[in-house]
């Protein structure tokens, strides 16, 4: 592809949870020699740039989740995105066009655009690569927003979009640099978005092309070192080619070149079999771990599901507890009034032995008064008899018998 056509500013991010927090950290500021790329020179990474790093990343990061938590009720998720990583860099083509001020001023600027949508101060870490084929910034933020652990928003698609028209704009312009083509462009032309090559699969494409190249130069390489068995005879003619010494020494010189170059090759083979094998046990791992997403994200989802049941057959007990609350508070109820009806008929026998006494009470009573009024008259018939009786008595004993 022409070099015009390369000249694309890029920006990519992805979301870093705790577990893989400290990995990042390792590659990025280079704290180990053994490293899975192998296209990494390590007699060139105190080449590479650190422009902030915190000692313990995965420390800082705990202290400020657990800032947020202390000021929300809702607990964060163990396994909630704690960093976003940004891998910030050119076209191949348009980082060797760039100067070495361009390309220093480029990375400040990229820098800066980051800081800018994050805020200095959820900034974890920054180191730019030159040790590796193109040069590149990794840059880890903490994804802070309006108080709130919140990598989510910044992933959604209008967000990314967005961040690429932004970082086209403010940073790859300055330097002549586009940006790449928009998902509605592919789709207006009928075309099938593409995703992004993992690191592996780029570099066994890679791989097997320049074995296709090495195979080529071997076969060129030994064609022409056949020509060293060519013996020059001066003066006489060879039965199947005639070369003068000049030329075979030109011949001979080329040949030996070529032997070389066969040499070199031979170890450059070696080599990239060997990173052949680091790659293949790469996409295996790679495979396995995108299985082991694939059946995470499964289990998560079944997970949620089964919360949701567990949650609906609880919210179920609980009405049901509460009808039968209500229930036992109905039988009871009745149970009550059962108690209360049974006393009430004991009551209703009860008075009507009392109604039957009363009426006997009432009719003693009657007839209790009749007598009293007969005796009051008796009484009354006895005075009033006895009264002249004891009048004449009275008079015999002043007059005297009578006569």
């Amino acid at each position: 592809m022409p070099e015009a056509e390369n000249q694309y500013c890029i920006i990519r991010m992805r979301k870093v949870k705790m577990t893989a927090l400290k990995a990042s950290q390792i590659h990025n500021e280079r704290l180990t020699d053994r490293h899975s790329n192998p296209d990494i020179d390590t007699d060139r990474s105190d080449q590479n740039v650190v422009f902030f790093k915190t000692e313990d990343i995965t420390d800082d990061v705990k202290k400020r989740i657990a800032d947020i938590q202390s000021r929300q009720k809702r607990k964060i998720r163990c396994d909630a995105p704690v960093a976003i990583e940004y891998m910030i860099t050119a076209s191949p083509e348009a980082m060797a066009r760039l100067s070495k001020q361009e390309l220093e001023r480029y990375f400040a600027e990229c820098l800066s655009f980051v800081e800018a949508r994050h805020g200095v101060g959820n900034r974890l870490s920054a180191v730019l690569h030159l040790d590796e084929t193109t040069p590149h910034l990794h840059m880890l933020v903490f994804p802070e927003r309006e108080g709130k652990l919140d990598a989510k928003s910044f992933f959604k698609l209008p967000a990314l979009t967005a961040l690429q028209d932004e970082f086209a704009i403010k940073v790859g312009k300055q330097f002549g640099l586009e940006r790449g083509v928009r998902l509605t462009e592919l789709l207006e032309k009928g075309e099938k978005p593409h995703r992004h090559q993992s690191v592996a699969v780029y570099k066994a494409k890679k791989l097997k092309e320049t074995e296709r190249k090495l195979a080529e130069l071997e076969q060129t390489t030994a064609d022409l070192a056949a020509v060293e068995a060519i013996t020059p005879k001066k003066g006489v003619l060879s039965s199947r080619v005639s070369v003068t010494q000049e030329e075979f020494e030109t011949l001979a010189g080329q040949a030996k070149a070529y032997a070389v170059t066969k040499e070199t090759f031979e170890k450059r083979s070696k080599s990239l079999i060997a990173r052949e094998r680091v790659v293949s046990r790469r996409e295996a791992l790679l495979d396995s771990s995108e299985r082991l997403s694939e059946r995470n994200k499964a289990l998560t989802a079944q997970n949620k599901t089964i919360t949701e049941e567990v949650f609906q057959l609880r919210k179920k007990l609980s009405s049901e507890k509460s009808k039968n609350s209500v229930l036992l508070a109905r039988i009871a109820e009745l149970t009550r009034l059962k108690q209360v009806e049974k006393e009430l008929n004991e009551l209703k026998a009860r008075l009507k032995d009392f109604e039957f006494y009363k009426n006997i009470h009432d009719f003693l009573k009657q007839r209790t008064r009749n007598f009293d009024e007969f005796i009051q008259q008796v009484d009354r018939w006895a005075r009033k008899n006895k009264e002249p009786a004891q009048q004449k008595q009275l008079n015999r004993r002043q007059n005297g018998p009578e006569r």
